[in-house]
């Protein structure tokens, strides 16, 4: 396999766990918090359904690429998909919930906004009662990384030596 297919696989198995891994996570929050905000016990229900969807897809992303040695981290990427999508599926649930979402154009520059500021998507989550689950699933994820793959990275080691990051000797 050349160094570039090798590269391109890469950054589309990367961007797969980013969009797939927030889908997951927030889709219990999407399809339950609308029911949830009738009682406690369904704030408990999304807090471990979310962290539970998003272990799922992470699995069973690990054994599709269990042949594969090397290449983006699942776990990371899907944690930086947790945050990034975060606000987005925030508003749908919102609007899911209460009654119309995203009209004005000021709307969609509000969660541009917090898409690229994660204590926007931390704070947004925290009004929304889904706090525990994103604070849960930003300590499983490194956690299962560093267990389940060892081998997987999340800067590239081509980019770490372009961008001097690698142990180098000096004379």
């Amino acid at each position: 396999m050349t160094p570039q297919r090798n590269l391109a696989k890469d950054v589309w198995l990367a961007l797969a766990s980013v969009i797939f891994g927030g889908a997951f996570f927030w889709a219990p929050n999407l399809i339950l918090m609308p029911r949830a905000l009738e009682s406690v016990n369904g704030f408990v229900i999304v807090t471990l359904a979310c962290p539970f969807t998003l272990l799922a897809f992470y699995f069973a992303s690990v054994l599709c690429r269990k042949d594969r040695i090397g290449g983006p981290s699942s776990a990371l990427f899907a944690l930086v998909g947790v945050w990034i999508t975060g606000p987005w599926f925030m508003v749908w649930t919102a609007s899911l919930a209460s009654g119309p979402g995203l009209h004005k154009t000021s709307d969609y520059a509000f969660s541009l906004l917090m898409t690229i500021c994660p204590p926007f998507t931390l704070y947004l989550s925290a009004m929304q009662g889904s706090v525990c689950a994103l604070m849960l699933a930003t300590i499983l994820m490194p956690v299962c990384q560093r267990v389940f793959e060892r081998g997987r990275w999340f800067i590239s080691p081509n980019w770490k030596r372009r961008l001097h990051f690698g142990h180098r000797q000096t004379s």
